[in-house]
């Protein structure tokens, strides 16, 4: 028997918390407070995003995949292959980078995942229109 869906739910808010708190913990530990307090922001961030989209309908349905008809299932896998298409791109424009003029990481990275974040949001928005172009 399957867990029922609220279960699943809180399981999965539960998890965020205990994660949050250990990445708290692990940077107050190596002396990097700043560190664990934006680790912990993040996995309790995601968690309280994961639990708000549960509850839209069919937006949710789209970045969760649960109950998707095959629709919904193709904007998602589309959207996924454009992110991980821009992340690859961005990857290569790095070792590029690196390897002609030097240019060692910093910031840009940070940029480099809005941009592949970003890139899926834009798709799964192109993709899930009625109407939209099927390529």
């Amino acid at each position: 028997m399957a867990p029922s869906p609220r279960l699943k739910d809180r399981l999965f808010t539960l998890l965020c918390t205990g994660a949050a708190a250990a990445v708290l913990l692990a940077g107050a530990s190596r002396g990097n407070l700043r560190v664990g307090v934006v680790g912990a922001c993040f996995f309790l961030g995601y968690g309280v995003l994961h639990s708000v989209t549960r509850r839209l309908t069919p937006a949710a349905r789209l970045l969760t995949g649960d109950e998707a008809d095959v629709a919904e299932r193709l904007a998602q896998f589309r959207a996924t292959r454009a992110a991980g298409q821009a992340a690859l791109g961005l990857a290569l424009g790095g070792i590029l980078l690196d390897l002609a003029v030097g240019w060692e990481p910093g910031l840009w990275v940070a940029g480099a995942c809005l941009v592949v974040v970003a890139t899926f949001v834009a798709a799964l928005w192109f993709f899930s229109r009625p109407g939209a172009r099927r390529a």
